[in-house]
């Protein structure tokens, strides 16, 4: 009798840990954009925005631009916070550098810190002939992906409303031009419903999976997205009447390993309730996603 009580409780044991084991987590790196920076009250100098950032639990803030970027990084490292990611323009029309000469400079002094440089692409000539357009961008992308891969920087392509790649598809597009396992695109669910609307999100996120880099959140509402303005799309994360918790989801269930990037962009409210309710929603996600069935 001892004896079958001792399988027993080696059984449950072993289920036990097997169960702890196989857990789901989403464990991602979740950051905020730099925009967030930029709403009401908003801390003005690079460590207390840092500070603030790291109080709240954020794995760091986005950067934006050339000309900060080491000014900005050198106060973040000071109080402990990263910068996962920072956005830079990438332009082709003649006469115009492509890009600006301190982004070399910047990529060469970020060897092995985990960044990522997201792309927005500009073109007045050749919006309007993507075909000629592409095959320049893919030149240009390709030089710095080439350049990038020697530090261990990663590029990735960012949609945007109204610029030359404004959609998810595109983007993926390039990536696969490119051909260069350090660069990808970026799921920006703002831009997202603006350009393409909700209707086959899923099917276009899961086929741009294996491409992604980073996901961009936001509060949204539903609907006719494609007509709503900004303060309807970009909310603090939980608020409006879009979902954003199943896409998370699919997205980890897809195998999407990338990073969480918080969209802020003109949130009328301050930015330290913006940014305790995101990372409040956040942690709601990841409990929740913990106890989602294998």
């Amino acid at each position: 009798m001892r004896r079958i009580l001792i399988i027993l409780m080696l059984v449950t044991l072993s289920l036990s840990l097997s169960c702890c084991l196989n857990k789901k987590k989403l464990d991602n790196v979740f950051y905020c954009f730099n925009n967030s920076m930029r709403l009401a009250n908003a801390p003005t100098g690079y460590e207390e925005q840092a500070r603030l950032a790291k109080r709240l639990g954020y794995s760091g803030i986005s950067g934006s631009g050339e000309e900060s970027y080491f000014e900005f990084r050198k106060a973040l490292d000071i109080a402990g916070v990263n910068i996962p990611e920072t956005y830079i323009p990438l332009k082709i029309d003649s006469g115009i550098p492509p890009y600006n000469p301190l982004l070399k400079e910047l990529i060469k002094d970020s060897k092995d810190r985990d960044l990522l440089i997201t792309l927005h692409l500009h073109s007045e000539i050749y919006k309007n002939n993507k075909e000629e357009g592409d095959l320049k961008f893919v030149a240009v992308l390709t030089e710095l992906a080439d350049y990038a891969a020697q530090y261990n920087v990663k590029l990735s392509v960012y949609p945007h409303y109204s610029f030359y790649c404004e959609s998810l598809e595109h983007a993926v597009k390039l990536t696969k031009m490119v051909n260069r396992p350090n660069l990808g695109a970026v799921f920006n669910l703002c831009h997202f419903l603006k350009v393409e609307g909700p209707s086959d999100l899923e099917e276009q996120v899961k086929k741009a999976v294996p491409y992604l880099f980073m996901v961009s959140l936001s509060g949204a509402d539903t609907g006719d997205t494609r007509n709503m303005d900004w303060d309807r799309l970009i909310q603090p994360l939980g608020k409006g009447s879009f979902d954003t918790y199943p896409l998370v989801k699919f997205l980890k269930d897809n195998n999407y390993e990338g990073k969480f990037g918080l969209q802020c962009y003109n949130i009328k409210q301050d930015c330290e309730p913006t940014l305790t309710q995101s990372m409040n929603t956040w942690n709601e996600y990841k409990k929740r996603y913990s106890k989602e069935k294998n």
